[in-house]
């Protein structure tokens, strides 16, 4: 079991800055973390760049409380060899062809919210989509999202390498979230902010 660390306990939003080979040790104890706060009957959305269908199901595996009735739907957007994987019964999956397509992601991932009563989404990653699309787009396709994420309830949270960016381009993201839980070194930096929430 893991724990969720002090205080995202309430954050609707959070960027988890790790380094992507960080594992369980890192972005992916706090990102099994935050997938476990999902009550049983919700619907996991996993948005992945760099995974295939079957890693996802792999990874959410010990996480999502796959017992009760929660759902898991994976959105794979460019090459992550989702093709070569045929989906349980049960999981539904989209692709989003062209990795610099935040249009037709937009879409993908407004509709899977919408059509779901409690969403849990994990985002993987910002870091990826950042070699596709310049900073000013990413910053706005984040804002519309975190919007709607805001308004539909739903929780969810980023991942972010910040070894493979600049400071000022992860700084420049944080104000998008609810909190920020960083790595760093073998300690776990949690920061909460202000609710963002647009009325």
């Amino acid at each position: 079991m893991c724990d969720l660390p002090p205080g995202l306990g309430d954050a609707g939003t959070v960027l988890v800055a790790a380094p992507s080979m960080s594992g369980e040790g890192g972005g992916g104890r706090i990102c099994t973390a935050l997938l476990r706060r999902a009550p049983a009957d919700a619907t996991v959305v996993w948005v992945t760049y760099t995974r295939s269908v079957s890693t996802c199901l792999a990874d959410a595996d010990s996480a999502v409380p796959t017992d009760g009735e929660a759902s898991l739907r994976v959105i794979t957007v460019g090459d992550t060899g989702s093709g070569t994987t045929t989906a349980p019964e049960g999981i539904e999956t989209d692709t989003v062809a062209t990795p610099a397509d935040l249009t037709g992601l937009g879409v993908t991932l407004s509709q899977r919210i919408a059509t779901a009563d409690t969403v849990v989404c994990c985002f993987d990653s910002l870091t990826a989509l950042l070699q596709y699309v310049d900073h000013e787009r990413v910053y706005a396709f984040l804002h519309a999202v975190t919007r709607q994420l805001y308004r539909s309830g739903a929780r969810a949270h980023f991942h972010v390498d910040p070894t493979a960016h600049d400071r000022r381009t992860v700084d420049a993201l944080t104000p998008l979230f609810d909190a920020v839980a960083e790595q760093r070194d073998t300690d776990l930096a949690v920061r909460t902010r202000g609710l963002l929430r647009q009325k």
